[in-house]
């Protein structure tokens, strides 16, 4: 199988030649263990490939793992006090909503995809696309996540105006990635808590689940596949993405009950992962790593053999022999 075909028989519930791989690391793993990632991808090569999305010069400024300020393409100033990893919004720029008539949606990064077009012609890989839709962590990194939820709790007109601008350029962003070659549109709102969701499933529902259908309808007609990444405790919500079309779900599955997972979802849903980051890759052992992947193994595959793909995100303090345990192990079952 070439890397898409495997990562495509799996989303769609195939039992594939081996379990797909799909990892990230973020740049403090690099900084802590200098060439582990290099020598873990030439041992356990990845099946998703790289897009080939560049956002053009000047659209942001700054290192967004660096320490000091990084401005992303909204505008949104995130301060950052440790090298390695992504930093916060500290000033939001609604602060008050008379500052709404400034917001400027990044229109101008809807064009320049010839690279894109390149590189998937170029791969053999399974590729998604850059810059996930997240209307949810858009509008906390515009108005600040505790005013937020204020705001979601009182719901004054200027929310559902915010709303709307995030909404509107984030279906002009799906339209553009799903006239492209890439296999799936990518999206990303953590949703969860280590207990619930952060809002009341009937408020998501209400708020938040028409915006996503309305992204899942064009990745649907452009014959796309869509995967979704929320962390936390979201089986409260994991009915309602699949009842609108999520192929895949990037979830903290350790911060749920395996036993209600996989007899409610196991099947209806690719699990993409994850592996736990939080303390397993962390501090535990390759014993630990090899029992984890046993239990992700045993109650998220589907009944065709499908529906996992094996990935971790890697915390600057993952242990590499246990992110080469995780791998070895999904390869050990797929025998």
């Amino acid at each position: 199988m070439t890397r898409r075909e495997r990562i495509i028989a799996a989303l769609e519930g195939r039992k594939p030649d081996r379990v797909p791989r799909a990892y990230t690391a973020v740049p403090g793993f690099e900084m802590n263990f200098p060439g582990a990632l290099a020598k873990i991808e030439a041992r356990f090569p990845q099946d998703v490939a790289d897009c080939g999305y560049r956002m053009p010069e000047g659209a942001t400024h700054g290192d967004p793992y660096g320490v000091g300020e990084y401005v992303d393409e909204w505008g949104c100033v995130f301060t950052n006090v440790q090298a390695g990893i992504i930093g916060e919004v500290r000033e939001p720029i609604i602060r008050a909503w008379s500052d709404l008539d400034k917001l400027k949606p990044p229109m101008h990064l809807l064009s320049g995809f010839d690279a894109v077009e390149r590189t998937c012609a170029a791969t053999d890989g399974f590729t998604l696309s850059a810059l996930p839709i997240q209307p949810f962590e858009r509008m906390q990194f515009l108005r600040g996540s505790e005013t937020l939820f204020l705001d979601l709790a009182m719901q004054p007109a200027e929310l559902f105006k915010m709303r709307d601008l995030v909404h509107e350029f984030n279906l002009a962003w799906a339209e553009a990635w799903c006239k492209t070659p890439i296999d799936c549109l990518f999206l990303a709102d953590d949703w969860g808590t280590q207990q619930s969701l952060l809002i009341s499933p009937n408020m998501w529902r209400e708020l938040f689940k028409p915006m996503y259908a309305e992204y899942l309808d064009i990745a649907k007609k452009a014959g796309k596949y869509v995967y979704m990444h929320s962390d936390g405790e979201i089986s409260a919500i994991l009915d309602d993405l699949i009842e609108i079309g999520v192929t895949a779900i990037n979830a903290q599955v350790t911060c749920m009950d395996f036993d209600k997972l996989r007899e409610r979802f196991a099947g209806r849903i690719t699990f993409w992962g994850q592996m736990d980051r939080q303390r397993m890759l962390c501090f535990g052992n390759t014993d630990d790593a090899k029992r984890d992947v046993q239990q992700f193994y045993d109650n998220l595959r589907g009944p065709g053999g499908g529906n996992i793909v094996a990935q971790m995100h890697i915390e600057p303090t993952a242990k590499p022999a246990n992110i080469e345990a995780v791998l070895a192990e999904f390869d050990r079952l797929s025998t």
